[in-house]
Parts: C-alpha cells; structure tokens; sequence
C-alpha cells in the first residue's frame, strides 16, 4: 500500500509480516490434539474444572462451561441471559495492563441464533460500572451463526465520548450487557486475552464494522469496505446465449487446466506421470491431515473439531496453511479423481466445520493480514464442487464466502486507479473469476464479469511510481521495488493463465493488457539465465534464484492468441528441456501448500501439448539490457549472464523480513554475479551458494566494508532503505553494449560511505571502474569484490599469472606491489589487473550462516577482492573480465586488453573500447558542470549515461539515457525532462526521431536534445 512521499535519505520502518513462501505445511507433522506449543498463559479459555469466582450474573441469568461449542482446549463459557440480566468479570488477568494506548481485548464469541441487535461490553472501575459509567464501550453485532473472533483496541474502539476522567483510570471490571430486543438466549465465550499490544491490524468485518477507526490502511485490511461498494457498471436486461456460451468456454478450459483434458491417468508417462504421482502424494497427506483436524458431527447439528485461527493471529492451527491448502483440495481431487464417495462427505464436513469456525461471509476472523495469500485450495474446492455443494444446500453459503475473502467489491468501480499487488494478481485474480463463474446465469453475472475484466485491465496496465505490479520497462514490482521471483513471476503467471481463459470469448483481454503481460513475460526471460536469475533480482528470498514459477505462463499466453503467439511460443520451447533436473522437480510439484494453486495436470498437459507442436526453440538472447526501475543491467554472451545491480532514491538496497535475507545488505552495492545456466542445480552451478559459508560481506562486483555477521545483522525485521542519490542505472546501445553505473552513498549504515562505481560492457569484455571511495570507518577494510566462487569441490581449479591451475585445498596470496595480474575463477572467466596493488585471493573452507540466520553454513570457496584499507579517503580500481576466456584466453587478453580508460574522476568515467572495427566508448557523466570533451561528446546538460558506436568517419550510433527516474511521489510517473548534449563535429540525424532532436549546429559542434524518461535508452544514429 502506498503512504508516504519518496524522500532522500527515506527508510521504511514497515516490519515485513508476509509469510514465508512456497512452504509446504502438513497436519501431519502435528502431534496428536496439539499443534504446537501455543502459548494460552494470558488467555483464559475456561479449561479450569470450575469456573473462574472472577465471573458473575447481575440480575439472573447463569453460567456454565460447556464443551458443546470451543475454541481451545475442550470447554468454554456458556451465559444463559434471561429478563435483562448481565454477566461481570471482575478483575480478570491482565485487564488493568491492557488500560495503555496500544492496549485492548481479543475474545471469540460462539451464537448460535443470529439476531439483529448487539451485545455490549463495558469497562471501568467497579464503582463506575455500578453507577453506570463506562469508561470503554463497544457493541458487537450478532448477526451471525458461529465463531466470530472480537479483536477490540480499547482508545479506539472502545472509546466513551461520555467518559471525563483520567484516560489512565484503573480497570477492574468488564461487563457484557445481552441485546435488548431478545428475552432470552445464550452466548459461549472462549479464548478471552487482555493486552497491553494490540495489533494494528485489527480488521473491520460485520460484528464490528469499525467506522472511522484506524485499524490499518494496507491491502489486506479492506476486506470490510470492499463489502460495502455496489456495482457502478449498469446491470444488462439480459443475459444472452453468447454470454452464457462465453461462461462455459471459461469454465471448460479451467476444469481442463486441473483435471486434464481425456487424460488416462492410469497410462501416464513422462512429465504428466511425475506430476500425477505427485497428486496421490498430495492426497494421501491430506487425507492423515484430515484425520488430525478430529472434526466430529454431533446429535442436534453441533460441529466440533481443533480450534481454527487467523494466518496473523498467534495460535494454531490456521484455517489457510491447515485446512485451506493441505485438506481441501485433496478430498477433492481424491473424490473427483480416485473416485473415493467418502472423501464428498469430508468436503462437506470441512466446509461446514470451517464456516462454524468462523470462515463465513462477514467475518474477518481478527485480521486479514495475508489471508488470502494462505487458502487457495478453498476457494478452488468451492469451484470444483459446485454441485455437490448445492445439493447440499451449503453452495449459496460459500459463494458468499468468496465474495468476502476475496474483495470481490473492489471490482465494482475501476473510474479511479486503485493500486492493484502482486498478490492480489496471484490469488484474489483468479479467486473473482471463479465466484463470477459460479453465479447463476443472470444478468447480474455478465455485469460482475465486466467489472471484474475492468479490475484485470486496469491491474495489467503500467504502473505509476514505485506501485505495484507491471512497470515500464518490464520488471515486476512488490514492495515498491523489483521482484522477478516469489511475487512477480507467480502474479504474471496467473495473469497469463487468466489471459488463456478468457481467450475467444467477448471477456478476452485487451491487446494492451496482453502485450504488458508479455512484455514483463520477455523480461523475466531476459533478466534469467534459463533457470536461474541474479540474486539483486530476488528481494528478501535469496536463496529462490529460479523464475521458473512463470514457465507454463509462456505457455498460457501463447495459447492465448489464435493463431499461438510465435514469439512467446518459441520463448517457452527455449525453456522447455524435460530432461533438465530443475525442470523434474518443478513437474512432481502438485499441491496447493503455496501461496497460490498452479501447478495442476491439466496445466502442464496444456505445456506439454504445445511442446509437441514443432514449434522451434528461440535462440538464447544475446545483448545488453537495462531495467531502470529495478537498478539492474544484464549483459547476455553465449551461454552466461552476467547481472548486476544498483540502488538510489527510487530503489531500495534490500529487503529483509523476520529471519529472512538477514545479511543482505550489500546485495546491491553493484553486486555483479556471472550465471551459467544451471540445469541441474541452479545459481549454485555458477558458484553462488548463500546457504553454504557464504560470505555475506562480499558479494562479486560490489564495494563495500567488510562487517562481522553480527554487524551486518539485520535484526529488528526492518528494511527497504533509499539512498538520496538519483544516478543510477545504465544506457544500452541497440541492446549489443552498454553502460552502468552508481553514485553510491549509504545514508543509512555510515552516510560517509560514498563511491562512484561503473562497470562497461563491451560484449564478452568488461571492464569495471571505481573512484572517489571514501568513508570515515577506521574499524572495518572497504572492499572491492572480483569474485567469490562456491566450489563444489575442493580440489576445482583456478589461475593466477600462469596457465598452471591452481588445485590445493588452500590458498592465500597478497599482492602488494603495483604490477598487473590476471586471476581466473573456478568457473573460467578471467579477470585482469593493470595495477593489481592491494588485491588479495584467498581459497579454503569458510564459516557462515544461512540467509534466515538460523543455522551455521560451511563451503568451500575462492574468492579474490581489492583491499582498499581502513577510512579510504578516495580509492579506485580498475579490473577487466573476460567472459569464459579460460587461462589461455586470459593470458592473451591480459596481453591485449584493447581498451582505454579516458577518465576516472568524480566529474565522469569514460572507457574507449579499441578492439578493431569496435570502436566503442561508454560515458558515466556523474557531473555535468564540468564538460568533458572526450571523443564525440563535448559536455551535457544533465548527469548521464551514453555510449558513442563508431560505424565510420561520417556516421555514428548514438545512445542515452537519463538515470533520474524523476518520481516526485509514490504514484506519480516518472517526469520527462529535456536533457541536450554537446558534441565534437558537426551531425545530423540520418532517420528522424521522436526521442531526440538536433537543435543547433556549428561548424565544429552539434547540440542535439533528447526527451529523456522512466531512465530509458534513446538510441539515435548521426552522420556528417
């Protein structure tokens, strides 16, 4: 959710509650009855053998602990009222400490007779209570059958207008006053808990709707006001036949995408055998975890069974991770697909002990904070068992039931840009479509589709500032900054499923919508070397390098299109290798434990059917990209990737959350990581191992100070930091060659830290500057990391100054004199020194922890960095790669690197590659007051990036790009300026552009203009 203006210097004090992703969860690891060792010492759910003495009924009435209805343990406290009785708790546990500003109650409440009116709770000093003054009051409407959790934060909720004492009053009585207008009745109560700490995120829901209190303002508490909004698009008189036919062409093609189309499920073979055998695992987990939940039918309708709790609520089990996503779908599929009748009663039984247990329309079970992100199964179950459910009569319930969970009101106005997430496209998306789906065919559902298909168009547009989810140059926001895996890979994904099924029908996507999708489709593929991408990429989830969530997503959206899309279509048979290890792992997966369900019979059927059609694999992409929004260049030769990544003003260095990414605080300090493919194994086949004695201080490219584990440790949960610097990012010259660079400055660890770094791409060269590196820390070494290489072997080989491989177990060495050296990693590129002075290489087992702090790594590693000392006051380097040149191949290009550094200063870098018939010079302008007047440009208006192709004496391509991503707020776009540069001689353009222009000419000069946006490349092509 947005908030707050971008700012220099600004950090995110937001505490990261998202649960972890992609973690399987099974009743089955939970012992018998308890789930885990839940901590109840604050909470009184009446498990004692008697009632507490602290409880009392005024004016008749009676109390009892019954164990007909419970929330914990086997009891709860039954009130009978009668004639306008009351029921006190004087002095219970904790309430005095919970009279603080952030203090309030958690209490569940069981009704089994749902009525109009309210029950009333009112707090005070005995004294006042008896005189009727109420220091906190509140009402809670009981309107409902079941469970409903009441989460109360007592200044807020329970403020009293008419209370005029001191606000710091002790507490000693709660008093629970039954709705006038029935005479009688009974309420069961369970689980009371006073605290001192009331979350913030206290959800409204129909008990208590809450008007005008601030229980949170972020995506997942809207679950209230969403309910409340009515559809804007006029409902048709009609519904016609081709609407009706459109319906079921959707519906057809999501059964096909679960169950398979005619598949033989006894004949399989291949990937469909892997993933069907992975089915039956899913089934039998969850049928013993059907078991765990111990749900009993009782005479006179009561159903009981272990306690149900809120993915953010302390206790367990939860409804999503226990229930929703390892319970529901397996019944269903072992009914629908193993043809087991027993398994339909377990549905119904799950659905109605669920909804007894508080997951009803209207009820926000405490909080909603990523609800949704932990129940797919449910709201597919409901789908699939459509009409079993409405012979049952519990249908209509459960569609309800959606429609809340699923905020299906906020598809009702789509008039005003309303910020859509990566999660919501990953679950709510297809959760909407499949409550429209089971509307009856009316004229209401044609108008419910249209609503939702403006969400969906409105979701896929680009996206202003730092929101979610699609940006414009193809990177996927969350969090207000990139994230290609865990939520942008698995959002664009489900896009694109939801894109094939609305194909051919008058609900299809836009071919606006559809091109976003596959662009950021192309991207994703761009960034990733197959199956693996660069860590930068991967937010708090470092150890997740694969975007291979999205590989049936190509697929999806080629299907798309009639006739397929060629492009995507040929992207998905690069990706597609069967034989690959990575690629058998992904097809085993065939459960709902995620965040969302993907990964069905049919889905893959659908992959595994266009890869039969003959359509040839693309060829691996070969270039240079910038994705600004993401502060990340890709440099693509051969058959390796070599990513790198920045941070500024408008990106943050890293995102961590509780235990999660704990070190990852130089994760974009121009972190450079070289990747092969990785078939097998992933990231790690390119010697990147985070959760094997990685050393958390050095990642390969960056410039940084090298911290002890517990100083780098981010312990407090708290992340996302901006820099106020705005240069960062790159310039690609007709996606062949290019530039990046960063003016870094850490304004949140040690504001002294600053550098000026760029790395310049000259295909399977590169070579890397750094300047002005300076900070004040006389405690820690600053330094420049080449390369810090996992071997899976001790014995791997490397070179240093001979083509005599390296292959001890251990190494150490010290250059200390300032001659030239070349080093070859483990993995075969060579890097060159021109002035080595400083560099170290050191080889051997080192000790770490793994990313999430929780246990001690080791692995085995050479690594070679630039000691750039204690309190650098304006240290440099410069070193060249040589992409997989080998020992030979970086002997000869350490003889002849054919390149020259210009100018390293604080004004500008500048490197002239000399190859021949290459002549190509890249320009980092850090400072544009101070011309330059190297090669063909002279000065610039505006910091900059370019690149200057020599095609001839008489012609030039020129290229540019802006890095001032120029966003003023959150949501605002990104500004365009009019950025002029200087140049040697005298050019026209040879085609026109609407990009740039040529405003003046000398007869030595040419001052041409460019229109400069979202950090973009403008390439034009000059000649005399």
């Amino acid at each position: 959710m947005m908030n707050s203006t971008v700012s220099k210097g600004r950090k995110h004090g937001m505490r990261l509650l998202a649960a972890a992703l992609l973690t399987a969860s099974s009743l089955e690891a939970f012992p018998e009855r308890t789930f885990a060792a839940d901590d109840y010492s604050s909470t009184e759910s009446f498990e004692a053998p008697a009632l507490p003495s602290t409880w009392s009924v005024e004016n008749g009435g009676t109390t009892v602990l019954s164990s007909k209805h419970y929330k914990h343990g086997s009891r709860s406290l039954q009130w009978t009222w009668s004639n306008g009785s009351k029921l006190r708790a004087t002095q219970p546990a904790n309430l005095t400490a919970a009279n603080v500003k952030s203090g309030g109650m958690k209490l569940w409440i069981y009704n089994e007779n749902p009525v109009q009116d309210q029950v009333a709770f009112n707090f005070g000093k005995t004294t006042e209570i008896n005189s009727g003054i109420f220091h906190y009051t509140f009402k809670v409407n009981l309107n409902f059958k079941g469970w409903r959790a009441v989460w109360v934060k007592f200044r807020e909720e329970g403020r009293n207008p008419a209370y005029t004492q001191n606000p710091n009053e002790m507490l000693e009585t709660m008093q629970i006053v039954p709705p006038a207008s029935v005479p009688s009745g009974s309420l069961y109560f369970d689980n009371l808990e006073f605290s001192p700490s009331m979350v913030q995120r206290r959800s409204a829901d129909y008990q208590m709707p809450k008007p005008g209190i601030n229980v949170g303002a972020s995506t997942w508490d809207n679950v209230y006001a969403y309910s409340q909004q009515q559809p804007t698009i006029p409902l048709p008189s009609t519904i016609t036949q081709q609407e009706i036919d459109a319906f079921n062409t959707i519906s057809n093609k999501y059964e096909k995408w679960v169950y398979g189309d005619a598949l033989q499920y006894a004949n399989l073979s291949g990937p469909l055998k892997m993933r069907y055998d992975g089915l039956q695992n899913f089934i039998r987990k969850g049928l013993a975890a059907y078991n765990a939940l111990h749900i009993v039918r009782h005479p006179g309708g009561a159903i009981t069974g272990e306690a149900l709790y809120a993915n953010a609520d302390p206790h367990l089990p939860k409804f999503g991770e226990n229930v929703s996503n390892t319970v529901l779908l397996p019944l269903v599929f072992d009914y629908k697909i193993n043809g087991n009748a027993a398994s339909k009663q377990k549905v119904l039984d799950v659905l109605d002990y669920m909804n007894d247990q508080g997951w009803a329309e209207g009820s926000a079970i405490g909080t909603q904070d990523h609800e949704a992100n932990k129940n797919s199964g449910y709201f597919h179950a409901i789908y699939l068992m459509r009409n079993e459910l409405k012979t049952a009569g519990i249908f209509d319930r459960e569609l309800n039931t959606i429609f809340w969970y699923a905020n299906f009101g906020k598809t009702f106005d789509n008039s005003v840009y309303v910020e859509t997430t990566a999660d919501e496209m990953r679950t709510k998306f297809m959760y909407n479509l499949l409550y429209v789906l089971g509307m009856d065919n009316t004229p209401k559902k044609v108008q419910y589709m249209e609503g939702l298909v403006g969400l969906y168009e409105q979701a896929l547009q680009i996206a202003p500032g730092l929101a979610d989810t699609l940006k414009p140059d193809g990177t996927l926001f969350h969090h207000q900054g990139v994230y290609l895996n865990a939520y942008g890979d698995h959002a664009i994904h489900t896009t694109a499923l939801i894109a094939y099924f609305l194909s051919g029908t008058p609900y299809a996507l836009s071919d606006g919508a559809f091109n976003n999708i596959k662009k950021a489709l192309l991207t994703l593929e761009l960034a990733s070397n197959k199956y693996v991408m660069p860590v930068g990429a991967t937010g708090r989830f470092p150890a997740s390098t694969s975007p291979l969530t999205s590989l049936q997503g190509y697929a999806y959206l080629a299907m798309a299109k009639t006739p397929v899309d060629t492009e995507l279509a040929s992207t998905f048979m690069r990706l597609w290798d069967p034989q690959s290890k990575v690629l058998q792992d992904l097809f085993k997966q065939s459960d709902s434990y995620g965040v969302e369900y993907l990964d069905t019979l049919g889905g893959l059927q659908l992959a595994d059917n266009l890869a039969k059609k003959g359509i040839a694999p693309k060829a691996n992409p070969q270039g240079y990209w910038v994705m600004p929004y993401g502060a990340m260049a890709v440099n693509r030769i051969n058959d390796r990737l070599i990513g790198i990544k920045g941070w500024s003003r408008y990106v943050w260095d890293f995102e961590a959350g509780d235990k999660q990414n704990v070190y990852g605080r130089y994760q974009s300090y121009g972190n450079m990581q070289i990747l092969q493919t990785g078939l097998t194994s992933g990231i790690v086949e390119s010697g990147i191992n985070v959760e094997k004695g990685w050393d958390w201080s050095r990642w390969p490219g960056t410039t940084a100070k090298r911290l002890s584990l517990d100083e780098l440790a981010l312990n407090d949960g708290f992340a996302r930091s901006y820099s106020d610097s705005t240069f960062v990012g790159g310039v690609s010259s007709q996606n062949k060659y290019g530039v990046f660079a960063m003016k870094l400055h850490d304004t949140v660890y040690d504001p002294s830290f600053r550098a000026n770094k760029s790395v310049f791409f000259f295909g399977d060269k590169i070579v890397s500057l750094g300047s002005d590196i300076q900070n004040t820390d006389s405690t820690h070494n600053t330094e420049t990391t080449l390369f810090q290489s996992y071997m899976s072997s001790n014995t791997m080989p490397f070179w240093f100054n001979s083509t005599t491989p390296v292959v001890s177990a251990t190494y150490s060495s010290t250059i200390t004199s300032p001659t030239s050296a070349w080093i070859v990693d483990p993995y075969g590129n060579g890097y060159v020194l021109p002035n080595a002075v400083g560099t170290m290489i050191a080889r051997g087992v080192q000790n770490s922890k793994n990313n999430t702090s929780t246990k001690n790594t080791t692995g085995n590693y050479t690594t070679a960095y630039i000691n750039h000392g204690s309190a650098p006051a304006s240290a440099g380097y410069e070193y060249a790669i040589k992409i997989g040149a080998g020992p030979q191949g970086t002997a000869n290009f350490a003889n002849n690197t054919q390149y020259t550094v210009l100018q390293k200063n604080s004004n500008a870098h500048i490197v002239n590659n000399t190859e021949p018939g290459k002549d190509i010079t890249g320009y980092a302008i850090f400072n544009s007051s101070v011309p330059i007047n190297q090669g063909m440009i002279r000065s610039s208006s505006d910091p900059i990036m370019a690149m200057v192709q020599s095609i001839s004496a008489s012609e030039a391509v020129l290229s540019v790009a802006d890095p001032d991503l120029r966003i003023t707020t959150e949501l605002s776009p990104s500004a365009m300026k009019k950025d002029t540069l200087l140049l040697n001689g005298k050019w026209r353009l040879k085609t026109a552009s609407t990009e740039a222009r040529v405003i003046s000419t000398t007869e030595t000069t040419t001052t041409v203009e460019f229109d400069t946006v979202h950090g973009k490349s403008i390439d034009i092509t000059l000649v005399k």
